[in-house]
């Protein structure tokens, strides 16, 4: 460590600066530097520079800190530590970093941390406080015993020297002392009569009465009587309302002190709960009447497992009378359901671990349900009769069952219909193909080698035999494409709708380069889909589009997607009757005759089966001579992860 005369400018200039404390010793512990913080945090003057730290702070000496900067010079280790400085009185947080020639310290003020700290610690001790005499309130306590417990407890939570318990008489506005600890030789009045008068306010009022020093509140002149008693601070609490006043709790400290809300709201808690104990038995006699008219049989136990309440149901359950149950071992009962002591167990696991539980039995052939969960410091148990609901639920899983077995036998039937389906493909592929070919390649043999034998009438008949037998190859084509599309697995993957779409219509273009269509397709387009059968569906749609607006004058197809989120292709082409919308996905359904317009009416089928296997939907709008807008749906990003 340096001299604070030889401390670098610019260092001494950002120490000062700092809103930590700050001083440094050299290894003979002597102050070299401290800083302006320091300074006003431990009451000192920079006068002390060079002095043994110690000598400069006495107070420090045996304590924390004394140890603390001892081990760091020590082990040449920074320590960290929180110790109350008794030359300050605050709490200060503290960072030491030694070094060969001495000890750099680093201080703040964290006592408002710290109070916060113990004020959540004393609000948790208050609650836990409530909770304990909460439950003494419900284990059937006297109402003495209750009082006497609240004064040893806001006594013992508070730190008060006297807390007394008083009740008021409505009549007379009266007080009378009913339970007190603490005055003994300090009053200098009778005990059973105390000075009440600044209690009045509390009772008219409702409000709290607070009093941090009795020799300064002008609220109520008679305080004086407490001073001289030795009790310089008050705080008092009203038992019932302003309208039922049963009386008032008051507390008394020797010294001078601010009540905090959470004293006062503590206080009123006892209160609250000493109030609704007066009126405990009426309570008591309402609750009897509701558990006896009630469906379920109800039993309630103590902590040593002993019946304490049965209603009427329960009573007439164990065949005895409810007087003669209270007080026996629930065991006696639950041993009998020849359970294996599962009943009792459940008793005692819900007493012990203070949770509810509910388990099934059977008894007598028949269902019972026990729900048992914490009560009176003890447990209680509801317990209906659920015979009806277990059928039901056998009755479900024997459904389920036959409903499994169902359905695999529809399964299995179903891939025999789809293996048969294969070999019929097959079929249609290998064996109805060749008689066609035979029907057309020996028809064009008879026009080709005795063409000049027949007149054109029978010429004509030979080219109506070709073209049909070509159409029968184009429909046994057709319904194949059908199949596979309804067995092909769905392989999904992110697809650009709008790049196949305008793939399709280049080749259209390239097909027939004399037709001049104006073709708008939406960028952007995107779905997540099987990308060869998104194809087919645009293939046969917009091929659809491209073959219907042959005659139209100004031929126009649109491909995109509206705002309820349906793709669409719509031109403005020969259009349908919507009478017939019904037909226009089955399968050989055609609106238009094969003169007009080429075509197998499978398309549009084939289209409805890959949109309907995606788990979507497909319509159609349009009018004759208007045009037609086919509307479909695909998974979007959202709705379906592709496969990767």
């Amino acid at each position: 460590m340096t001299d604070s005369s030889v401390l670098r400018p610019d260092l001494s200039l950002v120490l000062e600066r700092i809103t930590d404390g700050f001083f440094a010793l050299d290894a003979d512990w002597r102050i070299t530097y401290i800083n302006g913080e320091a300074c006003k945090l431990l009451h000192a003057s920079d006068d002390c520079v060079g002095k043994a730290w110690l000598d400069a702070f006495p107070k420090a000496r045996g304590r924390l800190f004394e140890r603390e900067y001892a081990r760091a010079m020590r082990d040449q280790q920074a320590v960290q530590f929180i110790e109350y400085s008794k030359t300050a009185n605050c709490w200060f947080e503290v960072k030491a970093y030694p070094s060969a020639d001495g000890l750099s310290v680093f201080f703040r003020d964290v006592t408002s941390r710290i109070e916060s700290q113990r004020e959540v610690e004393r609000n948790a001790r208050r609650q836990q406080a409530l909770i304990d005499f909460g439950r003494s309130a419900l284990a059937g306590l006297t109402y003495e015993e209750l009082l006497e417990d609240a004064v040893d407890l806001i006594r013992e939570i508070l730190g008060v020297n006297v807390v007394e318990i008083l009740d008021f008489d409505r009549g007379d506005l009266t007080f009378t002392v009913r339970r007190s600890i603490g005055w003994g030789s300090l009053a200098i009045f009778d005990p059973l009569n105390p000075p009440v008068k600044h209690l009045l306010q509390t009772v008219k009022t409702g409000d709290p009465f607070v009093c941090a020093d009795v020799r300064i509140d002008p609220r109520v002149r008679s305080l004086a009587v407490l001073e001289n008693a030795g009790m310089l601070s008050s705080i008092a609490v009203l038992i019932g309302t302003p309208q039922m006043p049963m009386g008032v709790i008051a507390a008394y400290y020797a010294q001078t002190r601010t009540f905090s809300i959470s004293d006062v709201r503590f206080v009123e808690s006892i209160a609250q709960t000493v109030a609704e104990s007066a009126s405990a038995t009426e309570s008591n006699r309402r609750m009897v009447q509701v558990l006896d008219s009630i469906k379920d049989a109800f039993v309630a136990v103590d902590r040593d497992l002993c019946v304490t309440y049965v209603n009427a149901r329960m009573a007439r359950f164990w065949r005895r009378q409810a007087g003669d149950v209270v007080g026996l071992p629930i065991s006696h009962f639950t041993d009998q359901f020849g359970d294996g002591g599962a009943a009792l167990r459940n008793f005692k696991l819900a007493l012990r671990e203070e949770r509810a539980l509910t388990y099934e039995t059977n008894f007598n052939g028949r269902w019972y349900e026990s729900r048992i969960y914490p009560f009176a410091g003890g447990v209680a148990a509801y317990v209906r009769d659920i015979t009806r609901r277990k059928t039901e639920q056998e009755r479900m899983v024997a459904l389920n069952v036959e409903l499994e077995r169902r359905v695999a036998e529809r399964t299995a039937q179903l891939e025999l219909a789809n293996k048969e389906l294969e070999s019929f493909s097959y079929s249609v592929s290998h064996d109805l193909r060749a008689p066609l070919r035979a029907i057309d390649g020996f028809s064009q043999a008879l026009l080709e080698d005795y063409g000049e034998a027949f007149d054109d009438r029978a010429k004509g008949y030979l080219d109506r035999v070709r073209r049909a037998a070509q159409r029968m190859a184009d429909l046994i084509d057709a319904l194949l494409k059908l199949a596979k599309v309804a067995r092909a697995p769905l392989v999904l993957r992110h697809v650009d709708v709008s790049a196949v779409a305008a793939g399709i219509v280049e080749e259209l273009q390239a097909s027939e380069p004399g037709r001049t269509v104006e073709v708008a397709v939406e960028p952007g387009l995107q779905a997540v889909a099987d990308p060869n059968l998104v194809g087919a569906v645009l293939q046969n749609l917009i091929g659809n589009a491209w073959k219907f607006t042959r005659r139209a004058e100004a031929p126009r197809i649109e491909i995109g997607r509206n705002a309820a989120g349906e793709f669409f292709v719509r031109d403005n082409g020969a259009g349908f009757d919507m009478t017939y919308q019904n037909k226009l996905f089955g399968a050989f359904q055609r609106l238009h005759s094969t003169d007009e317009y080429e075509g197998t009416g499978i398309g549009l089928a084939t289209v409805a089966r890959i949109i309907h296997r995606h788990g979507c939907s497909i319509r159609a709008e349009g009018a004759v001579g208007a045009g037609a807008t086919l509307y479909f749906t695909l998974p979007s990003n959202e709705d379906r992860k592709p496969d990767q």
